[in-house]
């Protein structure tokens, strides 16, 4: 198995965790699979944005945001 599949069934069991946690119930396939793919839609927006603001920091630009 390689690194990044396990990385992903971690997250994946975390989400359920989770999730079973907040809902009081098992949550189905789909719903995890949903949270999964927003978590690392906003881990890589947050990311970027965070290095992407130390870049223009360190060439002198103003960060607008």
């Amino acid at each position: 198995m390689k690194k990044t599949d396990t990385k992903e069934r971690l997250l994946k069991a975390k989400i359920a965790v989770a999730l079973q946690n907040e809902y009081q119930r098992v949550p189905t396939s789909e719903e995890i699979e949903h949270v999964f793919h927003l978590t690392r839609v906003m881990y890589k927006a947050i990311l970027g944005l965070h290095y992407k603001r130390l870049d223009q920091k360190k060439s002198g630009q103003l960060a607008l945001f």
